[in-house]
């Protein structure tokens, strides 16, 4: 039976000055509950940095008489900002304090100006007993990232706990000191999950900040999603629905432009989300040219350096009017056919994949890599060309 669960969120905000007062003796230490997933980092910038980390506050079993029993669990979630942090700084944190190194790890704060930097990315990691998510987890952490982008479709159904609980435990390790920055698929529903687990920035649906010389830009493409209802909807709701989603549309463009043009001077420009606007697999081409046809000429416009995707479960990468659009890997089920090559098409293969940015003063390198570490496709990405905006 699937087990369910509710969140409170608990969100604290800690000045730097009063963080090595808090590892050395939190008053509350005798009373700090066991972790229950986490502790992880998010959202790092040059002065701040944010903890998470859940914990459970009750449970529920039940079953009827002959069947397997069900746990309902209750959770707290604990959100702790810290603030004034110095630049290029490495930090300890502790959110247990009993002298154990349950709730111990380290984050580093970004440097400031133009300085090189690693980020990687994976998408699809979605089923729940995936054997390829752990070692791609494995091999990105051998990699020494400063930042890992995920395209979508974390788990298979947001709104079942037990993928969340699933995906934690993989990225355990790799969450407790480098932050993670997610993009909404198809399969995580909007779930309410989604939102209680990451701490990310703006309205954690879209988003963008900087690193050194390059601009980072995580998009929506799935878009809210239908409420979950005992009632069959009608065809006034669905309407209602679609005309919602048009207008979410629209305001997430218009605020996706106004942020390209504040970032005229960025070297590099990277965009993130889970819909590819080319696609290789037969029964996605179509579903594809729409995603196309919604963003227009927007990346060409502004001069973006790259788009990754995910969803189609393969690796492509196509080139068109200077931009390079990689759908960035496969890291969770079975590789899906690259069955229909497009015009824009450089590279493709049926394989499970990340891919490895590295953020350079005179161009990137991109090496897309395999699950047994071999690499698969690797290009370089030069600095932009300032442009008119429109």
């Amino acid at each position: 039976m699937t087990m369910t669960t509710t969140f409170r969120r608990t969100r604290v905000m800690l000045a730097a000055v009063a963080l090595a007062a808090a590892l050395i003796a939190p008053a509350w230490a005798t009373e700090s509950r066991a972790i229950a997933i986490g502790p992880y980092v998010q959202d790092v910038s040059q002065n701040l940095a944010t903890i998470c980390w859940a914990t459970v506050s009750g449970q529920v079993t039940y079953a009827k008489s002959g069947s397997e029993t069900a746990t309902i669990t209750d959770y707290d979630h604990h959100s702790v900002l810290l603030r004034d942090l110095e630049p290029g700084t490495t930090y300890t944190y502790n959110v247990l304090g009993d002298g154990s190194d349950a709730g111990k790890a380290t984050f580093t704060t970004l440097p400031q100006g133009e300085h090189p930097f690693t980020f990687m990315i994976l998408g699809d990691t979605q089923n729940r007993d995936n054997p390829a998510h752990r070692p791609i987890v494995e091999r990105i952490m051998a990699g020494k990232p400063d930042m890992v982008f995920n395209t979508g479709d974390l788990v298979s159904d947001g709104h079942d706990i037990l993928d969340w609980e699933s995906f934690f435990k993989v990225n355990a390790d790799l969450m407790r000191t480098i932050p993670y920055y997610a993009a909404l698929g198809n399969h995580e529903r909007d779930s309410r999950f989604y939102f209680d687990f990451f701490a990310l920035p703006g309205n954690e649906r879209y988003y963008s900040f900087n690193r050194g010389a390059a601009h980072l830009v995580v998009l929506d493409t799935p878009g809210p999603d239908l409420p979950e209802t005992n009632q069959a909807l009608t065809p006034a709701d669905e309407q209602r629905f679609q005309e919602r989603e048009e207008q979410y549309w629209q305001q997430q463009m218009q605020w996706f432009k106004d942020d390209l043009a504040g970032h005229p001077d960025a070297k590099y420009i990277f965009v993130f989300f889970h819909y590819p606007p080319y696609s290789v697999l037969a029964s996605r081409v179509q579903g594809a040219r729409q995603v196309r046809e919604r963003f227009g000429s927007v990346f060409q416009d502004y001069s973006v350096s790259a788009v990754f995707s995910g969803h189609d479960h393969n690796y492509h990468r196509a080139a068109a009017g200077g931009v390079q659009f990689v759908v960035a890997g496969v890291s969770g089920g079975h590789p899906r056919p690259t069955d229909a090559p497009q015009p824009e098409s450089v590279k493709y293969a049926s394989a499970v994949t990340f891919v490895r940015v590295d953020v350079g003063a005179e161009e990137s390198t991109v090496r897309v890599i395999g699950l047994d570490g071999a690499v698969i496709d690797e290009f370089k990405i030069p600095p932009r060309v300032k442009v008119k905006t429109p």
